[in-house]
């Protein structure tokens, strides 16, 4: 370590010891300011040789206010009869990462061996003691130097610490003055008994000693869990640029030696936002602000030694686990009150113990929800044999996410078939909403946490055959363990813009699920109405589930009504007596599919009436046509078709055109309805008048 000599203030001079072989010396606390003196700046000071460049290097350091701090100091430490002084600012190389690193990792030490500390309150401006304390309460209160971090150290490590205002002036003396000692106490929150040498702060829970540092920053990040490596006794390499991880860090080196549970008991303040899942450790002191002063518990004989590691699942432990319950007692699923090995006396036989509410995300991963709230438990109330808990060994990661299912598109949908004929058939993945989830070579969309009642993701799809464009809206539920069903909705494309479909899709769900603050709104108010998929829709998607290495995906595939008819076809046979090709597939749902050489262009509705009700009606167009039975529509669609004659098997054609009706049925006799009231079999078109279409279709 390098030391200030105090017997030339005029030219201070540095001089490096081994740690152990050092000799007795005063040591300085105080707070940074500007122009501080650096460790380049004193061995530029003691250069014997002169030039014009080191004259005028010599005249701006001398200018520095921090020299003359540093001179004032050396100065007291000499008349105090110390021959040495170290002063963070110019006794550490800071151009050196390893001698920064070194230095940190030791300066509890070094202010612990120090023989006396000299506080420098740059901020109170007149020193002056009293006897009482009194004035150094009022005086020193609302200094600077009691809210920065690394000055926490500095007033725990020393045996003494002398304190001192901006004119040198003496404020009083932390071993001396049993005043000065209760009223720092006061401002600090330390147990007196720490400040008086009585207990050390290993004997205090780690809670406690966390909350002496909750109202305390420093300039850099990184520095508030670097601060407090003394005071828990813990070493750790410096990683400057890695922000809070740095605190995380500090508490899994903590938890290497130690048992107290009491690092468990931190809360989120009350205004902080949260996404509902965290980890067990904070991830700053200040979330220790409001703990209370649990102990440690002693090793239990009856349960062994209780052990933690950190593992890549996560930090590993056993934790007592009582199932939450609603007010009507019914078990809320998957949540649980993990009661904590540290306790609180509060009266006579009256012992209590922090509850924190975890959550079970998958088999033995949990995560720790409502962060904000920390309870307690009467101790004589936990008893495993009485089924009200058990000891469990879970596992918990500091940033805990549930395992939730990725969906998987159907590389039909992605990739155009190498038939050529049938390219136009497949359906096409157009879109896929949000668009940073989607990993386009693998065909799937990752699905991040979200809100359990928001949509996870809408996939656009469009069938060039019969031109419709349908978007599919997904999401998940959570169910009991690890499963996570989806549920899906779908609707006909309106062109918008995806993320504006997702919008939709949040509105629609926030009004068919209703809560105590929103009723339910009707849904004929609601415009472009999604719903479940149906059979009879012209684009069918099919959502299933798939297991990959006992993972489950979920695998969706988009087929057009035109796609699965031409794929459920029976072999092609020419039929007799006819200019027109006819196919009938022989399962429902039936396609009637023709190619007439015949056009007369005209504006037609076009209906399929099958057993023994109106079952299909969409828009079609061209001279290729695939009319799939099993929607039912409320109106009629007006489209082109260009075709006299529509040759069908095994069900009635309507055509209107206007009031006209063509009524054109199959060439066998049999094909009657169940209500008999298909015309009779004829061979062509015949035209007649009906007042209204539906009362010959009888709908």
């Amino acid at each position: 370590m390098w030391l200030l000599r105090t017997d030339k203030l005029d030219s201070l001079v540095l001089v490096e010891f081994p740690e152990e072989w050092a000799p007795t010396y005063a040591i300085l606390s105080h707070t940074w300011g500007e122009e501080e003196v650096t460790f380049q700046d004193i061995q530029a000071l003691g250069r014997s040789k002169w030039s014009r460049a080191v004259s005028q290097t010599r005249f701006a350091i001398q200018a520095k206010r921090g020299l003359v701090k540093i001179q004032r100091a050396a100065a007291l430490a000499a008349k105090h009869g110390y021959g040495y002084i170290w002063v963070d600012t110019c006794c550490i190389d800071k151009t050196s990462s390893a001698e920064l690193s070194e230095a940190i990792n030791s300066m509890y030490r070094w202010y612990k061996r120090a023989s006396v500390c000299y506080t420098y309150m740059e901020d109170v401006k007149h020193g002056c003691h009293d006897s009482g304390g009194r004035l150094f309460h009022l005086q020193c209160q609302h200094s600077r130097w009691f809210r920065r971090g690394w000055t926490l150290q500095e007033l725990i490590a020393p045996g003494d610490v002398m304190f001192y205002g901006a004119d040198w002036g003496y404020l009083g003396s932390k071993a001396h003055d049993e005043d000065i000692r209760i009223s720092l106490a006061f401002i600090t929150g330390i147990d007196v008994r720490i400040l008086e040498g009585i207990i050390q702060p290993s004997e205090v829970s780690i809670a406690t000693r966390m909350k002496w540092a909750s109202r305390r920053e420093t300039t850099r990040l990184e520095d508030m869990a670097y601060s407090l490596m003394g005071l828990f006794n813990v070493n750790m390499p410096l990683l400057y640029g890695e922000g809070g991880k740095a605190f995380i860090r500090l508490q899994e080196e903590i938890l290497k030696g130690s048992n107290d549970h009491s690092i468990f008991t931190w809360k989120k303040p009350k205004f902080a936002t949260t996404d509902g899942l965290s980890g067990l450790l904070a991830e700053t002191p200040q979330h220790f602000s409001d703990v209370e002063n649990y102990r440690p518990m002693p090793y239990s004989v009856s349960q062994g030694t209780t052990t933690w590691r950190t593992t890549n699942h996560g930090l590993q432990l056993s934790l007592f686990l009582i199932p939450c319950r609603e007010l009507n007692g019914n078990v809320i699923q998957d949540e649980y009150d993990a009661v904590l090995d540290c306790v609180i006396r509060r009266g006579d036989n009256e012992y209590q113990s922090p509850v924190i509410r975890m959550r079970r995300l998958y088999s033995d991963q949990f995560a720790r929800i409502d962060a904000q709230t920390v309870k307690c438990t009467a101790v004589h109330f936990l008893n495993s044999s009485q089924g009200m808990g058990a000891h469990e060994s879970i596992f918990v990661k500091q940033k805990p996410v549930y395992a939730l299912p990725e969906f998987m598109v159907s590389f039909s949908n992605i990739v155009a078939s190498s038939e050529p004929h049938k390219s136009d058939l497949n359906c096409r993945l157009t879109e896929v909403w949000p668009e940073k989830h989607w990993d386009r070579e693998a065909a799937t969309l990752r699905t991040m946490p979200s809100h359990l009642d928001e949509v996870y993701g809408v996939f656009r799809f469009f069938a060039p055959a019969i031109g419709i464009t349908v978007d599919l809206a997904v999401g998940l539920r959570k169910e009991s363990g690890v499963y996570w069903p989806e549920w899906h909705l779908q609707r006909q494309s309106t062109g918008e813009p995806l993320h504006q479909t997702a919008k939709s899709v949040n509105e629609y769900l926030a009004a068919t699920r209703p809560t105590l603050h929103q009723p339910m709104k009707a849904l004929e108010l609601l415009e472009h109405s999604w719903r479940e998929t149906e059979e009879d829709q012209p684009i069918r998607i099919r959502v299933e589930q798939i297991n990959i290495h006992e993972r489950r995906y979920h695998f969706i595939k988009a087929s057009s009504a035109f796609e699965l008819s031409e794929s459920s076809r029976q072999p092609h046979q020419e039929p007799s007596n006819s200019r027109d090709q006819i196919s009938t597939p022989s399962k429902w749902p039936y396609t009637f599919m023709f190619n007439s050489d015949h056009e007369v262009p005209s504006i037609f509705s076009l209906g399929v009436w099958g057993a023994p009700r109106w079952e299909s009606l969409w828009e079609l167009g061209n001279t290729m046509l695939g009319i799939p039975l099993g929607t039912v529509f409320s109106s009629r669609v007006i489209l082109s078709l260009k075709a006299p004659s529509l040759p069908v098997s095994r069900s009635a054609i309507l055509v209107s055109v206007d009031n006209s009706v063509m009524v054109s049925g199959s060439t066998r006799p049999d094909d009657r309805s169940e209500d008999n009231t298909m015309v009779n079999s004829i061979d062509y078109p015949v035209e007649f008048r009906v007042p209204d279409i539906r009362e010959l279709i009888r709908i």
